[in-house]
């Protein structure tokens, strides 16, 4: 290797990585000799890497036509950027450093001007220009020199302008703060984002960038198909990606500015994803995996990778955050369609409790939300009229952007999702509508006919015309409920029912047969789908709960004098040591009353009131109980058959922990496997059954006095 003259330390060492560099090298040495810096305060590096070329005698000649400049090679069989990146600093002899590629340039002025804007703690940033063959002119009309123009001699946070960072070249920096970051070899491209990144958590810096119009432009030469400008593919363009951010995520990034500046990073990354699914959208299923495999679901920002991916709609009248049974279960059912969905629901009032964090359930599924404001009122024309006036504007305003949408998901707890779902379908019949009830819209579980009339206008006649077409006449008192459930019936391609007996009971009282027929058809029984294990792990559990005791859970209204009296009876019947034995936690939306109640009847020792807990402190509380309780609705003074499944029981079916049904007979709990069932009303059974929960764990025997 050549000896560089140490009588005269350099200030600037130039690092040029070369691979088979030779017909290249004659453009950036070449800028590199027209520098107005003083040849003696400057050197260049240049990495030979890979095989050999002419690359030897091409820098000779230099050398001779350019003499002051002070050129070294430093050479490695080893192809790579990055391996190349790394000998280079390791062999820099100057106090400050910077980076050239061999196939790009920098104009005269480029180290002198870097060099005068440096300042302790400061790194400047040099405007880019892009040369093509196509054009005359150098080109500052790239994301990285429209991003850095506004804050020109200005000395900022990188965070701000994080695409700063994201390319190796352009920055002058001390060299002992270089060399706090290495280059990973085992990265095939991105290498330079985690690089910057490693830097920049060792020794926190600040950025300036430099003027346009000053003498300091690093020219990057574009070439089709190099290492920085592959060709798109589902390698280069996701799984070179996830690999970059894996490595960003395996940082520990203490300081708050380097997560801020990770975060920025990994968006930068799935920006080059997202681009790859705009064009392949069916590798949407692959990508959503990948990330699973490596473990990454937390660190990827999912509306970015999503933006503008959705050909499918959800209707939904309720939506996260409201934490309420109707969101959570759209929200799973988004989930497990696995499909890009944009999402129109209803805001609910400031009186709804939300909880953000439930939005990882859907959040690999969403693309755009928005929440039409209209009154929450279940059968009134006026508010359901503007939650569908609006709803249909803005599914407008997003398929004039993007096109028509394939399908739409509708849930019906409340009736305004099916009524948008069906003017759609009706002003477009190939959209394909999958419209779920979650329970039934024109009885409630007491066996009472719900009631709410439309008006006869424009809505009310598109509606009843769209029915007529199909051969259904519309109801003739325009009751909404009735309504919402014929135009499903009518002309939904899928209808989705949570049960079986939901869907017996709602046809049972559908008087036409070639209805029926069509429904039977195109109908499908679904519960309400459980999520994966982890999202049972994905807050750490902070309630506490007494050893050797047997622990049992309930989640929702509770009261000791109707309800779940047999519960109460039971626990009131139960010896002395047994109770010692046995604590009922009880998670309900006013713990105060209910613990005034327990006192009333002496159960202060064995229930133990609490208010209600975010989705995930409930599915981690779930994990740890002994026993889950649930029970059946009391239907059987009103209907034949019930047609309720708790909703509970999809998220009891993932916890791992025993279950105990209080059911009534012939009912769809009923025939769940769970460990434990006794009969609603029922208090010996009830009784029973705790006592052999007591047994199955050893806790039978003589308790706490």
């Amino acid at each position: 290797m050549p000896q560089h003259d140490v009588s005269h330390q350099p200030t600037v060492s130039v690092i040029v990585p070369s691979y088979l560099g030779a017909k290249v090298l004659p453009t950036s040495l070449g800028s590199l000799a027209r520098q107005t810096l003083d040849p003696r305060t400057f050197e260049v590096v240049v990495v030979l890497n890979g095989p050999e070329d002419e690359s030897r005698r091409v820098i000779d000649d230099i050398r001779t036509a350019s003499p002051a400049l002070r050129v070294r090679i430093v050479s490695s069989p080893v192809a790579g950027a990055g391996h190349a990146r790394n000998l280079g600093l390791d062999a820099a002899a100057g106090r400050f450093v910077t980076f050239v590629d061999a196939d790009d340039e920098v104009t005269p002025g480029y180290l002198k001007v870097l060099l005068d804007h440096t300042e302790p703690g400061v790194v400047p940033v040099a405007s880019v220009a892009d040369v093509t063959a196509e054009r005359a002119a150098p080109s500052f009309d790239n994301y990285l020199s429209n991003r850095l123009v506004s804050h020109a001699a200005e000395v900022t946070d990188p965070t701000t302008i994080p695409s700063s960072l994201g390319f190796v070249a352009g920055k002058i920096i001390p060299t002992a703060v270089a060399r706090a970051g290495r280059f990973d070899t085992s990265l095939r491209s991105g290498e330079d984002v985690l690089y910057w990144f490693d830097v920049f958590e060792a020794a926190p810096f600040r950025i300036k960038p430099v003027a346009l119009d000053a003498d300091g432009v690093y020219l990057r030469h574009i070439v089709a198909n190099s290492v920085s400008r592959q060709a798109a593919s589902y390698d280069f363009s996701v799984t070179q990606r996830l690999d970059v951010i894996e490595r960003l995520w395996s940082r520990q990034a203490v300081d708050p500015r380097s997560r801020k500046l990770r975060a920025s990073f990994t968006a930068g990354q799935i920006s080059l994803v997202n681009a790859h699914l705009r064009l392949d959208p069916a590798d949407h299923p692959r990508v959503v995996a990948d990330v699973h495999a490596r473990g990454l679901e937390d660190a990827i920002p999912w509306r970015r990778l999503n933006e503008g991916l959705a050909r499918d709609l959800g209707i939904l009248y309720s939506f996260l955050p409201y934490a309420d049974t109707s969101a959570l279960v759209a929200a799973r059912r988004i989930r497990d369609r696995g499909v890009v969905v944009d999402v129109v629901s209803n805001t609910m009032g400031a009186d709804k409790p939300t909880d953000w964090a439930a939005g990882v359930i859907a959040r690999e599924q969403l693309d755009r939300t928005f929440e039409v404001s209209a009154r929450t009122a279940a059968f009134e024309w006026g508010p359901l009229k503007a939650f569908t006036r609006r709803a249909l504007a803005k599914v407008a305003e997003w398929e004039n952007e993007k096109g028509p949408y394939g399908s739409v998901y509708s849930r019906t707890m409340w009736p305004g999702s099916n009524l948008v779902a069906a003017v759609l379908k009706l002003r477009r019949p190939d959209l394909r509508w999958i419209a779920e009830f979650s329970d039934p819209q024109l009885f409630n579980a007491y066996g009472q006919r719900r009631v709410g009339r439309a008006k006869e206008d424009g809505l009310w006649r598109e509606l009843a015309d769209g029915l007529a077409a199909a051969g259904i006449e519309a109801p003739a008192d325009r009751n909404i409920p009735h309504l919402v459930e014929l135009l499903a019936y009518a002309l939904a391609d899928e209808i989705v029912f949570t049960n079986e007996h939901q869907r017996t009971f709602m046809l049972d009282y559908l008087p036409e047969q070639q209805l029926v027929e069509r429904v039977m058809d195109r109908s499908v029984v679904s519960h309400h789908p459980t999520l994966p294990e982890t999202f049972y792990h994905r807050v750490e559990g902070e309630y506490e709960l007494e050893p050797d005791v047997l622990n049992i859970a309930y989640f929702g209204a509770f009261y000791a004098t109707r309800g779940l009296t047999e519960v109460v009876e039971a626990l009131k019947a139960l010896e002395p040591g047994q109770r010692a034995r046995v604590r009922l936690h009880v998670f309900t939306g006013d713990p105060e009353t209910l613990a005034k109640e327990l006192a009333v009847h002496g159960l202060t020792d064995v229930v133990v009131a609490n208010p209600y807990v975010s989705y995930f402190a409930f599915l981690e509380l779930t994990t740890r109980m002994d026993v889950l309780l649930v029970n059946d609705a009391r239907t059987r003074d009103h209907y034949d058959v019930n047609p309720f499944l708790p909703s509970k029981w999809s998220d009891y079916a993932g916890s791992g922990s025993d279950v105990w049904a209080i059911v009534e007979e012939g009912s769809i709990l009923s025939t769940m496997p769970t460990a434990y069932r006794s009969p609603l009303g029922d208090s010996s059974a009830a009784v029973a059954e705790v006592r052999r929960m007591l047994a199955d764990r050893g806790l039978d025997g003589p308790g706490r006095q």
